[in-house]
């Protein structure tokens, strides 16, 4: 027997029924727009005046059903109350409007948040590939002031990877997403400075958002720039090694 819990946003207090009856709605939508081990499709609301971003978790294996049923909140309901809290410190994310889980057995199953749509150009990754693209160190410096202002807030996002921040151009805001790993605490300088390792920038771009984030915390540029940098190859090294060591396995199967 399967049952459910969930919250929505008095906001969209509308959307309920839409909301109970997501696994429906999801399973016959054909606009998947990011499908990796969790799935993000686009929906209409049923009075077709929102198009709305519903993300399907991915079903944890039993030992995380039970660690997500009794000792730690799922991964859609963390997403609706960290946007939430995201929101209260006025750090643009993607408005909340519900998420919804269902069990089956007692245990988490499967877990689904939703938002409307955030328009966006670009993400960060762009600027970073294209060292042609227009109002690069633009992106890069709103970046870096976006970032801040999530650090004096402590608040990590602990998978700041290019695709989770996206931009409108013309206006330079920016949105974070992927916020199901996100804490609120008390950071120190490292902390701060190796949030930027994940970006997978080369050394002159990283130096430039450094150099930018630097200025609006009022911290030493230079050694800012050299902790972020000595971050940045520890992580590039250990993602290439562990890239290395799952071809030899693959390559080792019969």
């Amino acid at each position: 027997m399967q049952t459910f819990r969930y919250e929505i946003s008095p906001k969209y207090a509308h959307l309920e029924a839409f909301l109970l009856h997501i696994k429906e709605h999801f399973a016959t939508s054909t606009q998947s727009i990011h499908r990796a081990r969790n799935e993000l499709k686009l929906l209409s609301s049923p009075d077709s005046e929102l198009s709305l971003v519903v993300k399907s978790f991915k079903t944890p294996n039993l030992l995380r059903r039970v660690i997500y049923t009794f000792f730690r909140a799922g991964k859609a309901k963390t997403s609706y109350h960290n946007a939430l809290k995201l929101q209260a410190k006025e750090v643009q994310t993607p408005d909340p409007i519900g998420y919804i889980e269902f069990y089956e057995h007692s245990l988490l199953k499967e877990s689904f948040f939703i938002t409307p749509q955030w328009h966006y150009d670009v993400t960060i990754r762009e600027p970073l590939l294209d060292h042609q693209f227009p109002q690069r160190t633009a992106c890069f410096e709103a970046f870096s002031h976006f970032v801040a202002t999530m650090h004096q807030h402590n608040i990590y996002h602990k998978d700041l990877s290019p695709g989770n921040i996206l931009i409108r151009k013309e206006t330079m805001q920016l949105c974070v997403v992927d916020i199901n790993r996100i804490s609120f605490t008390p950071l120190s300088l490292s902390q701060k400075l190796k949030n930027f390792s994940k970006l997978w920038a080369d050394d002159d771009d990283l130096k430039t958002i450094v150099r930018a984030y630097a200025h609006e915390t009022h911290i030493d540029v230079n050694k800012a720039i050299e902790e972020a940098l000595e971050d940045s190859h520890r992580h590039k090294k250990f993602i290439n090694l562990k890239k290395r060591y799952r071809a030899f396995w693959k390559k080792m199967k019969p």
